[in-house]
């Protein structure tokens, strides 16, 4: 996809309009009409050139694929009312779009009720998959520390939080409302981290998990909907603490409705064509000082290797997925995150249940959990809410290992194997 393509768009939307409408205050009906114009050849396969109509522009630039996937990005960017524009840096478009958004020639089109809808579930998920990427990036620098140096690293870092590293390039500031709430959110989700990584070494070597501890959990609770409950929960289960890991869990199910929106923060979540699902977008209305919904949102549950004895053991082969040459071909956005264990939080939560109540005796619960698992892979997959399928397929098919069904566990090993 060229400049030449959207030039050649402008051509016909400028034949095809009335006068009138070519106004600066007429903008974004102008550029939606230009979209769709680009997402009707996108479907028919044939994009005319003005000039010469039998030339196909499509030959030798998209296949089919590609323009499926072009017409998923249009349809997002007409869908949220050309909100993701607002991320455009080249000329500070972004700023300059967004500072306009609601007084635009769009009025005419949707009630603004649900215009404010989906520009602000739109903003929403770009907020929390900036700050879970963000949050990555912190981490990072702690791969190769041992599980005290790594306390003391968290420690520093949640007791002097670097401002500087949370600026945002100039297109960014439009997400303003964030400004207030990220020392205090990065704050509290790197605690989930420290308390994970200290109870780890209290299990490693048979120590008491102290006070300390346990408010470091407390403060990192509501980081969003789930992952530290989970990690929580996962600890009481490796502490042997079975009927506290199990309430913990049915707390989180009661939690994790259709409301909730799963982000990912592994470069595996586009916040550009991911559409927030709709129940979540319909809350922010009546929640438009809390930008980030964080009672709404469930990221990606992230094991670092210095967590290990928090973990379940299947998790640890995540932390170990590939040697030599293998390492050499993943891409820079993989490269770091894959020497951890990183897992959706419905998926996992299912997995945690499946052991829990398994261990328990309680029978009939730990059946209901496996088949939730997998209908929560095979929804999440279709409705965009899964984004390590391969993980929580390794997860189903163990399982169904631990259930003696061997080869209906080698089918799902090697089918969700071949997600990514």
């Amino acid at each position: 996809m060229t400049s030449f393509h959207c030039k050649t768009a402008i051509f016909y939307a400028r034949e095809q309009l009335l006068l009138e409408m070519w106004t600066s205050d007429r903008l974004f009906d102008c550029i939606l009409y230009c979209l769709n114009l680009i997402r009707d050849w996108t479907i028919s396969g044939h994009f005319p050139h003005y000039i010469m109509d039998e030339v196909n522009l499509f030959d030798g630039k998209l296949n089919s694929e590609q323009r499926a996937r072009l017409r998923t990005v249009l349809d997002i960017i007409m869908d949220t009312h050309l909100a993701p524009l607002a991320f455009v840096k080249t000329d500070d478009l972004g700023v300059r779009l967004l500072n306009n958004v609601y007084s635009v020639a769009i009025r005419d089109m949707k009630p603004r009720r649900s215009i404010h809808h989906e520009i602000t579930g739109f903003l929403s998920v770009f907020g929390n998959v900036w700050l879970a990427r963000h949050m990555r990036v912190i981490l990072e620098e702690a791969a190769d520390k041992t599980p005290d140096e790594l306390c003391l690293y968290l420690h520093s870092l949640i007791h002097a939080m670097p401002f500087h590293q949370l600026h945002r390039h100039d297109s960014e500031h439009a997400l303003c409302r964030l400004d207030g709430v990220n020392r205090d959110y990065i704050t509290r989700y790197l605690q989930q981290h420290l308390a994970s990584t200290a109870a780890s070494i209290c299990l490693q070597h048979g120590m008491q998990i102290g006070n300390i501890i346990w408010s470091w959990y407390s403060a990192a609770i509501d980081t969003d909907v789930a992952s530290t409950r989970l990690k929580l929960a996962c600890m009481l289960y490796c502490n042997g603490e079975l009927q506290m890991a199990a309430d913990v869990l049915e707390d989180v199910e009661r939690r994790y409705d259709n409301t909730v929106q799963a982000i990912c923060g592994c470069h595996r979540m586009d916040p550009l064509v991911t559409k927030p699902r709709e129940k979540f977008t319909e809350l922010l209305y009546e929640c438009e000082n809390d930008v980030l919904m964080t009672n709404r949102i469930a990221y990606c549950v992230r094991f670092l290797r210095q967590e290990a004895y928090c973990s379940p053991p299947i998790l640890h082969f995540e932390m170990v997925r590939g040697v030599g040459d293998d390492i050499q071909h993943r891409s820079p956005n993989e490269r770091v995150w894959m020497n951890w264990a990183v897992v959706d939080s419905r998926p996992f939560l299912h997995y945690l249940q499946y052991l829990t109540f398994g261990d328990l005796g309680l029978r009939n619960k730990q059946l209901q959990a496996i088949q939730s698992l997998r209908v929560s892979i095979v929804d999440g997959i279709e409705q965009n809410q899964v984004f390590h399928p391969e993980t929580a397929g390794n997860l189903l098919a163990h399982c169904k290992e631990m259930e003696g069904r061997i080869d209906d566990a080698l089918r799902s090993y090697l089918a969700y194997g071949y997600y990514r």
